[in-house]
């Protein structure tokens, strides 16, 4: 960074690297020095191309995504729309009540009999399994509302006009490198991302070892530096101007961010140092660092390197709003400022890294929802019910946002915080519950949490308010241009609190179910656990979910896995007689096993890829989606790679979503 202050004498010096005495005394023959910046330039551009490619590369399935309107309007910008309540089914009898009344009976019926409604299975199941307690009762007022619909033949032509568009991913096209590429090296990084890396790393040494020695001409290393400065801050943002392209969600190509950093820090102090070690070398260096640009070069360098040593895992998981986000803010405004005074040449990328964050930051203004809150503790679960009814559509399955409690409550600096968590809940549901978020007591902010809900519960009870005002942003994240309604069956695997990912997907595709917009035939939702206790509270939901899955299109299992033996037996008593369709089982799951059982689900009534009888057309694979530890992702991954090639091929192929467990650490 220090000698690239030579740029400020003249614009060849700028360009080239060297001063323009030297530029004046070289011979009339010699060769023209190098153009550094022009290197970097098209560097830069080259990236440009590569961003490019995979823009085109999901263009097509972006495309097919946009052409439905629901899939395009919603995961942008929440908002507030009316949603009609639940209405009454009048609907022709089911299968099951045919065989009891015959036609010759029925031909004798009057007409308003005929067609009378059947008694409500839905209820007839509530009230015997659906049984709440005060901990769980407010998980079963979103989900009654789903209304069933008989396998009639309206329904089916229903169905085959309203289903989305398939298209495969290029996972599902080329499933076995997909799988290679999908194998962990280590937590957080796969084969796939280390070539993306590797190769990333790749531009960056020949942009600075290109006909230059880093050593003697260290002039080259501070463009390199330069160059990346837009990188980081577009891959750091929340709202990814590469990721909207590509239809990654920011914390996808977090990564990215990362590592482009520390090829910056890389970079400016090999640029630093190579002056240094001259300067030192003829006794000049406490004359040159006294001059204005290098007194700013030093600046850059040390906030360059305080970003690096305070943005490693450590500090960003134990200390992340504490010291992490301001030592970024601070140390951020003060290198772009330090590196506009150390040499003209660093303005235009620093302008660029602006006005990406300017944009961001505009984004999410826009994207920030203020609303009152309802505040529930559930002990069971050890997790807050964060109950948003003002916002009650604009994000999609497996999204989350960004929330702040507004309340004195959380502590002199809490209220001030910002935490990612998934949505729990379904968009535009008719019980008027709105946004709903579980957040699990993990630290001091969701403790407080926590006992705040437990304070405004007990008012509640004594006639006092029981809402907060909380701060929304959002959503983020999700599953990009894949749509789960698309497929003919789906799997959810979570652990722990990554359940809210899965019954947020699993309630949209219920509810997309009832409206004859989805393809899905099977559906199972596996949730590990520690302690079967965890089960308590969700079984009415559960029960529920089951009830409406009776006598629909999708078919709808449970099953629920703990690893932690019970203090006693008398703690699996109340389990002994679930609901069909809801199983409980110790250990860990056979996920190959429960991943074969959805295949033959999904293409159960079909023939040839075509379904034997009326509906919504050909197999069109399986959506698999995991949520939870790094462990239960890889075992989810290994099931998809081994999975049997011509039975994932004869069901349309099986496709991988892997949803990221919101967490704070995310820079």
């Amino acid at each position: 960074m220090p000698v690239l202050a030579a740029a400020t004498n003249t614009s060849t010096t700028a360009t080239n690297g060297t001063t323009g005495a030297a530029t004046a005394a070289a011979p009339a023959g010699a060769a023209a020095p190098f153009d550094n910046s022009a290197l970097i330039y098209n560097i830069d551009i080259f990236l440009l191309c590569v961003v490019a490619f995979f823009f085109l590369l999901f263009l097509p399935r972006g495309a097919i995504r946009f052409v439905h309107k629901r899939e395009w309007v919603d995961g942008h910008f929440l908002r507030s729309v009316y949603v009609e309540g639940p209405k009454p089914v009048v609907r022709r009898p089911s299968a099951k009540r045919q065989d009891v009344i015959s036609p010759v009976s029925r031909a004798h019926m009057p007409e308003r009999e005929r067609w009378a409604p059947e008694p409500s299975y839905t209820e007839d199941y509530m009230d015997k399994w659906g049984a709440t307690t005060d901990a769980s009762h407010t998980f079963l007022s979103s989900h009654a509302d789903i209304l069933r619909k008989a396998s009639t033949a309206s329904g089916h032509e229903r169905r085959r006009q309203n289903v989305p568009t398939h298209m495969s991913g290029w996972s599902t096209i080329f499933a076995g490198p997909a799988a290679f590429l999908r194998r962990s090296i280590r937590p957080g990084l796969t084969i796939g991302k280390s070539i993306i890396l590797l190769g990333y790393l790749g531009v960056v040494l020949y942009a600075g070892l290109y006909m230059s020695n880093p050593l003697a001409q260290p002039i080259r290393a501070g463009f390199v530096a330069l160059s990346q400065v837009p990188v980081v801050v577009i891959f750091g943002t929340k709202n990814n101007l590469v990721g909207m392209l590509i239809g990654f969600g920011y914390e996808r190509l977090n990564y990215i961010h990362r590592f482009a950093g520390r090829m910056f820090v890389l970079a400016a102090n090999v640029h630093a140092i190579g002056y240094f070690y001259d300067w030192s070398a003829d006794g000049s260096f406490s004359k040159k660092i006294a001059l204005p640009e290098f007194t700013w070069a030093l600046v850059a360098l040390i906030c360059a390197d305080l970003l690096l040593l305070l943005s490693t895992e450590v500090v960003r998981s134990k200390f992340y709003n504490s010291i992490f986000v301001p030592s970024h803010v601070i140390s951020v405004v003060l290198l772009l400022v330090a590196l506009c005074e150390h040499v003209p040449v660093a303005v235009p990328y620093v302008l660029c890294a602006v006005g990406v964050y300017g944009f961001d930051r505009m984004l999410r203004l826009v994207k920030t929802r203020v609303a009152m809150a309802r505040l529930r503790p559930l002990p069971d679960l050890g997790v807050t019910r964060v109950e948003v009814p003002a916002v009650n559509a604009g994000w999609r399955a497996g999204q989350h946002v960004r929330l702040r409690v507004l309340s004195w409550g959380m502590g002199w600096r809490g209220w001030m915080e910002a935490h990612p968590f998934t949505i729990a809940s379904v968009s535009r549901s008719p019980s008027g519950e709105g946004l709903v978020l579980l957040v699990k007591k993990a630290g001091d902010w969701t403790n407080k949490l926590y006992e705040l809900a437990q304070r405004a519960e007990y008012g509640e009870a004594n006639g006092l308010g029981a809402n907060v005002q909380v701060v929304v942003e959002g959503p983020y994240g999700g599953p990009g241009h894949a749509i789960f309604s698309s497929f003919s069956g789906a799997m959810f695997v979570a652990g722990g609190s990554g359940i809210t990912f899965a019954l947020a997907a699993v309630q949209d595709l219920m509810q997309k179910d009832a409206e004859y917009r989805s393809r899905v035939r099977a559906m199972e939702l596996v949730w590990c656990v520690q302690d079967p206790a965890q089960l308590t509270p969700l079984v009415p939901l559960f029960s529920s979910l089951l009830a409406q899955s009776y006598d629909g299109y999708a078919d709808l299992r449970i099953s629920v896995y703990y690893t932690r033996a019970p203090e006693s037996d008398d703690a699996l008593k109340m389990f002994r007689n679930l609901p069909p369709k809801l199983t409980l089982s110790p250990a860990r799951p056979r996920l190959g096993k429960i991943l074969s059982g959805v295949v033959d689900r999904s293409a159960a009534l079909f023939s040839g890829g075509r379904e034997r009888r009326r509906g919504s057309g050909g197999l069109t694979g399986v959506i698999v989606g995991v949520c939870g530890p790094a462990g239960l992702g890889e075992g989810v991954r290994k099931a998809v790679g081994e999975f049997d090639p011509k039975r994932r091929k004869s069901v349309g192929g099986i496709e991988l979503h892997e949803e990221y467990v919101a967490r704070s650490d995310l820079a």
